[in-house]
């Protein structure tokens, strides 16, 4: 959820196939530069992003 998310990257930094970058979302809640999954299909649902969001702007769903 990127209207709660704080930006502190460390989703980014606990991600262990780097599916996150750094993208500008101008238009967004303060800050405008945001954590983003842009690779998405690399994901391994590990959920160490999860994990380390403290606001919980995180969650992960395993699609089936």
């Amino acid at each position: 959820e990127f209207d709660i998310c704080v930006a502190d990257g460390a989703c980014i930094d606990a991600c262990p196939v780097a599916v996150y970058e750094i993208a500008e979302l101008p238009g967004n809640p303060a800050p405008d530069k945001k954590p983003l999954m842009s690779k998405e299909p690399d994901c391994i649902f590990c959920l160490a992003c999860e994990g380390v969001c403290t606001p919980k702007a995180i969650k992960i769903f395993e699609q089936k």
